[in-house]
């Protein structure tokens, strides 16, 4: 029985603790949260409620972290310090710096160490990989309403982050350069981003990043030679479009272009991606494999702090006038 503590009962800590009593052969051991009002959230039975994480260290196993990201680097430090697996919430810092040495004490002690990158989870994405074949454009739209308790963070570190991790892995290139545009609308820090990426390979992305849309979207495209691909996240649905022919018809006073072609809907085994998200962590520890992959989690970091900086730095430095100033930069 693997026993585990969840830190942090915010928005994604409770549902960290909910699922884990859905997993087989784990058991929910204590949550820590200084505001004792969060404790509420938790209706589970028999676990020790605690407003230091630090009084958890002789009961657990490992931890999940899910704080505000400022205090990800800490925390996270001490629990492999003691020899705890864990699982953070994405981003895993705010610095390179800090990420490398947090897997390089992962490592020597031969400790789990993942990022909640949940997307990865998604039944949907999971298929993307096995479909996809040489593409040359993926469009990635993910924007939502503006959420208050979001606010120690960027668009791109919110948000944009998942994109970017799952870019990276699905093209298998180096990025060759990006340029980027975004605004401040409800906060201090950017809340809008549009990026273009393009990778050495010659592939291009486009990713639009938005915490105050009033409709909630989440979707990837991807175009490659005879094939249109859509994925959706929210209903890890994804479907395939491909052209059957083309034709052009003269009449007496227009000329008519018409396309025919088919789409086909891809059978997705859906589940709950958090949930598979633990399971894949509490199944890493019990075989001792893929304790991390520390390279694809630092080079999504490193893309996406590259990206928030050159962004920030334009929005600081720019006088407004409402236009739009491309910033380009290379990796």
């Amino acid at each position: 029985m693997l026993k585990i503590g969840v830190i942090g009962l915010g928005h994604m800590g409770g549902y960290h603790a909910s699922n884990c009593k859905l997993i087989p052969n784990v058991q929910l051991v204590g949550i820590a949260d200084p505001k004792k009002e969060n404790w509420e959230k938790i209706k589970i039975e028999n676990i020790i409620k605690t407003e230091n994480y630090k009084d958890l260290f002789n009961l657990v196993d490992a931890f999940i972290i899910a704080v505000p990201t400022d205090l990800h680097y800490q925390i996270a430090k001490d629990c492999l310090e003691n020899k705890k697996h864990i699982l953070v919430e994405k981003p895993i810092t705010k610095n390179l710096v800090e990420a490398r040495e947090l897997f390089e004490i992962a490592q020597k002690n031969n400790l789990a160490l993942h990022i909640g990158h949940v997307e990865r989870f998604n039944g949907a994405v999971q298929e993307l990989k096995k479909i996809i074949q040489d593409p040359y454009l993926i469009e990635c739209h993910r924007m939502g309403p503006f959420i208050p308790r979001v606010q120690s963070d960027s668009v791109v570190m919110d948000l944009m982050i998942h994109d970017i991790d799952i870019l990276l892995n699905l093209v298998d290139s180096p990025v060759k350069n990006f340029s980027v545009i975004g605004n401040r609308i409800n906060t201090n820090l950017s809340d809008i981003a549009t990026v273009l990426i393009t990778f050495q390979n010659g592939v291009l992305a486009k990713i639009v990043s938005s915490r105050v849309s009033q409709t909630k979207q989440r979707t990837m495209c991807i175009h490659q030679k005879n094939s249109f691909i859509k994925l959706d996240f929210t209903t890890q649905d994804i479907s395939i479009q491909k052209s059957a022919s083309d034709s052009v018809k003269i009449g007496v006073d227009q000329l008519r272009y018409k396309q025919e072609s088919t789409i086909e809907r891809l059978f997705v085994y859906k589940d709950n991606p958090l949930k598979l998200e633990i399971e894949n962590f509490v199944n890493t520890i019990k075989s001792g494999m893929n304790l991390s992959d520390a390279q694809q989690d630092l080079s999504a970091l490193s893309l996406t702090l590259k990206i928030e900086e050159v962004l920030e730095a334009q929005l600081n430095d720019r006088c407004y006038s409402g236009h739009w100033q491309f910033t380009q930069a290379s990796l």
